[in-house]
């Protein structure tokens, strides 16, 4: 270890010494969280029940998307040993903590809200007739003698609800034994520095007392255990977007959907990552770690997210297009040609491709830090809508939108959940250094060359 990097090292403990949550933040958050909890009073007392369970759908699969996507983060950093993310992966790990607070939303839905699909015997909306849901469920029987029966078998209520509380349950607790073995070896030194830090660190540390050694071992956890948690989260975040926002449409189906839906929701969090330690910067003494050359390649990663979308988005109307099957067209058709629906299919089109395609090709602009944050903010918001665009058309069968309540209700949720992943967070953040710095990866490769043209001269102003 050089001298250099020792000293950046020793900054981060400095910098931790006075460090809390910040009143701006934590009051931010709790309005978010109390605005979410309004919203879901609203919902459950006055508005639509069939409107209000589609929102938490959009909650949960946004929640999910930022929390589980920053484990995958580390996920790949960890199985590429990659470096250059490596000053980001603190803040990863404390979005990740959240995930508990995400699935006991998920579980009161399972509880109370699946009715909201039509093919539930007790379903609140069903078949449409003029404009209005009948309360008919529709009918899951093949169309074809020759057809297996499967969709009877797979949407039964009860192996819905118990697969996905368990399926969820299982990628969760993956989750924390890997984040454990990212985390130990930091809250050990910590607890050597500063004192002992909350009581649920305990079932991190465990009885270990060494932090090289944990460190050590906390590589070779994480090294084995890449290829499940890849497989996992693929696998359980496809049935997520299979069953909770596709069969709203029983006979719609596309096969590329789990795909659309797992790989987007890595390019949210990538962008909550990167809005989160811009924003938080001063607070967590970031600046020696989170250069231009890390929001660069952070900014890199979010363009290839946005082409993977696009492509996989195209990938999937293509074939629609020339086969024109009623079955699968009709799902299109209701959010890309009815007036109610087609100007958020425009905004969508725009906040998640058009602009953040053109404004990522910029070489710039991915080094500076509020452009930086603008961006982030500006595809979070687009994917919130992009989102909401799959699910709430299912759940609103009449001609007008109601607006106000879209914004109260939906974006409410939306907040809410974000309120508590960032008061999470800050809180995790305000105990631990916000670099891991026991990683072994943390310290640049001495055969690491960075070639610079603009960045010599430069570099100061675009990361003012």
């Amino acid at each position: 270890m050089s001298s250099s990097f020792e000293t950046k090292v020793e900054g981060a403990w400095d910098a931790l010494k006075k460090r809390t949550v910040p009143t701006t933040a934590r009051a931010v958050a709790m309005g978010a969280i109390l605005w979410g909890a309004a919203a879901l009073g609203y919902g459950l007392t006055v508005a639509d029940r069939a409107w209000t369970w589609g929102a938490v759908i959009v909650a949960i699969v946004y929640g999910l998307g930022i929390t589980q996507g920053a484990v995958m983060f580390t996920v790949i950093q960890a199985g590429v040993q990659g470096r250059w993310g490596r000053p980001l992966k603190r803040i990863a790990e404390s979005i990740a903590l959240a995930l508990p607070f995400v699935y006991v939303l998920y579980l009161v839905f399972l509880i109370a809200g699946v009715t909201v699909y039509p093919w539930h015997p007790n379903t609140i909306t069903g078949v449409i007739e003029h404009d209005k849901f009948t309360g008919t469920p529709i009918a899951l029987a093949p169309h074809f003698s020759q057809a297996p029966d499967a969709k009877t078998l797979w949407l039964n209520p009860t192996f819905f609800v118990v697969r996905h509380a368990l399926s969820v349950l299982f990628m969760m607790l993956l989750d924390f034994w890997f984040i454990r073995a990212t985390m130990r070896a930091d809250m050990i030194a910590a607890t050597k520095r500063n004192g002992a830090g909350p009581a649920w660190w305990g079932l991190f540390i465990g009885g270990e007392t060494d932090e090289k050694k944990a460190a050590i071992a906390g590589s070779k956890t994480q090294s084995a255990m890449v290829p499940v948690m890849v497989a996992t989260y693929f696998l359980v975040m496809s049935m997520v977007a299979f069953d909770l926002i596709m069969s709203l449409d029983p006979w719609w189906f596309s096969n590329m959907f789990g795909g659309w839906i797992f790989m987007s929701s890595l390019w949210m969090s990538l962008n909550f990552i990167g809005a989160f330690a811009m924003i938080g910067r001063d607070w967590l003494g970031l600046k020696p770690w989170v250069t231009t050359s890390t929001t660069h390649d952070l900014g890199r990663f979010m363009l290839a997210g946005c082409m993977f979308w696009a492509y996989t988005l195209f990938a999937q109307i293509l074939p629609y297009y020339y086969t024109n099957v009623p079955e699968e067209t009709n799902f299109m058709l209701v959010r890309l040609f009815l007036p109610q629906w087609n100007p958020m299919a425009r905004v969508v089109a725009v906040m998640c491709f058009l602009a953040p395609f053109t404004i990522l090709l910029s070489r710039g602009i991915k080094k500076m830090r509020w452009p930086f944050v603008a961006l982030n903010t500006l595809i979070l918001t687009g994917l919130f809508l992009e989102r909401s665009l799959l699910v709430v058309p299912s759940v609103h069968a009449g001609p007008v939108v109601p607006w106000g309540q879209f914004a109260f209700l939906n974006g409410g949720l939306v907040a809410g959940v974000i309120g508590v992943i960032v008061l999470v967070a800050t809180s995790v953040l305000a105990k631990l250094p916000a670099v891991p710095v026991e990683d072994p990866f943390l310290e640049p490769h001495p055969w690491d060359v960075h070639v610079h043209s603009l960045d010599h001269h430069h570099g100061a102003s675009h990361h003012a």
